[in-house]
Parts: C-alpha cells; structure tokens; sequence
C-alpha cells in the first residue's frame, strides 16, 4: 500500500485555477519545495528528452493519480532532507 509520493514516480495532479477550468499536470515528481511559506511539489512535465518544471501549490491540489510508483531510495543522504514547518 502507498503511504506518500516518492521522488521519480509519475503522478497526474489535477490543481485548481483562478479560471474556470482546474489544471491537469502529468510528470515526474522532483521533489518538494515551499513559496513563501506554502508547501509545493516540483514536477518534470517534460519529456524525457528535455526539462520542463512545474511548481505547483499544495494548497490548489483537488486529486492525485498515481501512474507509475517507483520504490523510494534510501533516505541516509543528508540532500534528501526537507523541511516544512
């Protein structure tokens, strides 16, 4: 059973907008980050071939889709570390 998102899995975020219509996003996950104060997740929506990264506020998410769960790594290395108080 999954218990959290992993670094590396494939996720469709679905977020709202300040339009009419909610925003779907499918990619890597990268990582977390914060703006500001608020959370956010950090996902590659380009191909494999090329970067494109989209930041996106915990606080727009209306659902995850999990599409490809990958295993999480070891988390002994200090890099791997996130705050968010």
């Amino acid at each position: 059973m999954m218990t959290h998102l992993t670094k590396g899995s494939r996720y469709k975020i679905v977020s709202a907008s300040s339009t009419e219509e909610n925003v779907a996003s499918d990619g890597i996950l990268e990582g977390f980050l914060t703006m500001g104060e608020e959370p956010a997740i950090l996902l590659n929506i380009g191909d494999p071939k090329s970067e494109k990264l989209r930041v996106i506020p915990v606080s727009t998410i209306l659902y995850i889709d999990v599409i490809e769960q990958t295993e999480e790594k070891d988390k002994q290395e200090k890099g791997d570390l996130n705050y968010i108080s």
